[in-house]
């Protein structure tokens, strides 16, 4: 299936809004990234000359397996045929100077590579409310959560976000990373972990 969207969620989990002197948000704060940022295991994020402070964020992917139009929160999770591992890397420097004046922070978010990807596996039998997530920078644990820990759960979003686009198949829903984001310099190794969902590894360059 063909990617038309990424759509995420971003301040999901209290901590982390914490550490990112976020407000507490009453609705899911929702942005986009291209698709033109997927990369999958084994491939380099590539930081452009000239960027500064980009951050690591481990994240659950929902993959769309049927298109998704206004539905309910009870049945928002049939819609749901996947799950994968996603990396919501970010020029954090870039997106808080955004956010201070008031611009889109997209460019912050949507740079070639800055979207690592696991490959997808079935959702069918996973506790998608339960599932433990961490991230080693060079083998050394700086993210550790857990999805029971989300503001708003995955049925939630689904359903929040069907009632105001259309997402279709293949289309990513990346839903929040909990606290310890940190800086990715050029040689570090990055590896993000789902237990039961996959991992995947990327070097920094």
């Amino acid at each position: 299936m063909t990617v038309s969207k990424i759509v995420c969620i971003g301040w999901n989990y209290r901590p982390h809004i914490i550490e990112t002197d976020a407000e507490l948000p009453k609705e899911p704060t929702v942005f986009l990234k291209p698709p033109s940022c997927i990369i999958h295991d084994g491939e380099d994020i590539v930081i452009p000359d000239g960027v500064t402070n980009v951050q690591h964020e481990v994240e659950l992917a929902l993959i769309v397996g049927k298109r998704c139009h206004d539905v309910t929160e009870s049945e928002a999770l049939r819609y749901i045929s996947h799950v994968a591992v996603f990396n919501d890397v970010t020029a954090r420097d870039m997106q808080s100077e955004a956010r201070r004046t008031g611009n889109p922070w997209s460019l912050a978010k949507g740079m070639d590579t800055f979207g690592p990807l696991s490959d997808p596996v079935p959702a069918e039998g996973l506790d998608l409310s339960s599932l433990h997530l961490t991230l080693k920078v060079n083998g050394e644990v700086r993210q550790d959560g857990n999805t029971k820990d989300m503001i708003f759960s995955p049925a939630f979003v689904v359903s929040y976000l069907s009632r105001f686009m259309t997402v279709e198949p293949g289309d990513v829903i990346a839903t929040g990373t909990p606290e310890g984001v940190s800086e990715i310099r050029r040689g570090d190794v990055v590896t993000a972990t789902i237990d039961g969902v996959g991992t995947i590894t990327n070097r920094v360059a």
